[in-house]
């Protein structure tokens, strides 16, 4: 999304958009012709999506939704399925602030199977103090998942607030642990 487009909340842009099967529940995956705007999960049956839907209509009032499962069919399954060694890496299509894209640009640099807390993310940005406005920015990611914002606990180790809820970020964060944990790569 161009920074005009996101200013405007959307105006202009077309979001192709189709709910479809992952392994933590019905998954809405949103496109634009730039990449991937919209990722987020319904609870419940494929019927759940409206939900979702409006969230991320809220997020982007100006843009024209239009449901096209077809066109995002495969997105899901090169996130959630087998990718060929020879795959191009998915596009993105995300806007925010400076700040946000900081901290989003950090959460991707955190592998899979392990995680930070909002107070190390933001002593890694070199903002000791920011634990608070990070946790704000982790959860104005608009593509959960692949922005991993799932592995970012309390310091105290709690799993706090997920937008998706917090059985789903546990189930996650277990996911990633037995894939590509120490146990994992060790070939146990």
């Amino acid at each position: 999304m161009s920074p005009g487009a996101f200013k405007r909340r959307g105006e202009g842009v077309e979001i192709a958009y189709g709910l479809h099967p992952s392994p933590f529940g019905p998954c809405f995956v949103g496109q634009t012709e730039r990449g991937i705007c919209a990722l987020g999960f319904a609870d419940g049956g494929e019927g759940n999506g409206e939900a979702v839907r409006a969230e991320f209509e809220r997020r982007w009032p100006a843009a024209r939704f239009h449901e096209d499962r077809a066109a995002t069919a495969h997105v899901a399954a090169r996130i959630f399925g087998e990718r060929p060694a020879d795959s191009t890496p998915l596009r993105l299509a995300v806007a925010g602030t400076n700040f946000q894209l900081k901290v989003w640009e950090a959460l991707l640099r955190i592998p899979p199977g392990r995680i930070t807390s909002y107070h190390a993310l933001g002593q890694a940005l070199g903002l000791p103090r920011s634990a608070r406005a990070v946790g704000g920015a982790v959860a104005a990611n608009p593509v959960s998942y692949l922005i991993p914002c799932h592995r970012v606990i309390r310091h105290t180790g709690r799993i706090s607030h997920y937008e998706w809820g917090r059985s789903r970020k546990r189930v996650m964060l277990g996911w990633e642990a037995a894939h590509f944990g120490p146990a994992a790569s060790d070939g146990a």
